[in-house]
């Protein structure tokens, strides 16, 4: 099994075979503790939009990405060029003020389910963490609306194939970052949600830390404006071209 993860929300180039504080990030999905937000999660990502983009380290092309919105509402992310219905899956919550991942791969042919058994929230520095309600035991992955300060997300649970395939146990901790200015070889003066994500599993090993990076997302431009990996294996990439489709 593998797993195309990168996100910026999401996930993509690694393989899970191989592989400031905030006062208020609240069970309930308030953005702040006034409840004003700085920006949507759709503003940075461009998941709403029919849009895609390449990155790359100099200039070797490293990966492609394109978002569409399925007939269910479900909205879809593809990192694998060969295989195009090779789709990361999110939808949102129901009162709307956060994005849920399902799972990622092909449904009906291998498509691996993501669920959470914990759940936590906290702030910046992943202190406070309270626990968040369940929502079909989906993982609560990024909020809607950003908030003026940056959060932590910790989800634990399990991994497994539709079909019925074994469990694969995950820990799964982001910190987001508000935006900030940031600029890359090919883009200037943008301005960019951060993603600190740090993945476990024992997925034909020990359990032990498989992925450690942060991933930048640039407003109106989308996902992998910066990747900078940092374990397995120090690696980095940057955005090279976007376009809508």
């Amino acid at each position: 099994m593998k797993r195309a993860r990168i996100v910026l929300g999401v996930v993509a180039v690694g393989a899970l075979a191989a592989a400031g504080t905030v006062t208020a990030v609240g069970a309930e999905g308030d953005a702040s503790a006034d409840g004003k937000a700085v920006g949507t999660y759709a503003e940075f990502s461009r998941l709403d939009q029919r849009s895609a983009g390449q990155f790359g380290a100099g200039d070797a092309v490293a990966g492609q990405w394109s978002w569409r919105t399925e007939p269910s509402g479900e909205f879809s992310v593809n990192w694998d060029q060969e295989r195009p219905e090779n789709r990361e899956r999110f939808r949102r919550s129901a009162d709307g003020e956060w994005l849920l991942l399902d799972g990622w791969g092909q449904k009906g042919t291998e498509y691996y389910e993501q669920r959470v058994t914990e759940e936590k929230a906290g702030d910046a520095n992943c202190a406070g963490m309270k626990a968040i309600p369940s929502e079909d035991a989906r993982q609560h992955y990024v909020r809607w609306n950003i908030p003026a300060e940056g959060y932590c997300l910790d989800a634990k649970g399990t991994v497994q194939e539709e079909k019925g395939g074994k469990k694969i146990n995950f820990r799964h901790r982001q910190v987001w970052s508000p935006p900030a200015p940031c600029e890359n070889a090919r883009y200037k003066d943008q301005m960019c949600i951060t993603q600190h994500e740090i993945w476990w599993d024992d997925n034909n090993h020990p359990y032990e830390k498989t992925l450690d990076r942060k991933v930048q997302l640039a407003k109106g431009l989308g996902m992998a404006f910066r990747i900078d990996q940092s374990f397995p294996k120090p690696w980095s990439a940057e955005m090279t071209r976007h376009w809508d489709y």
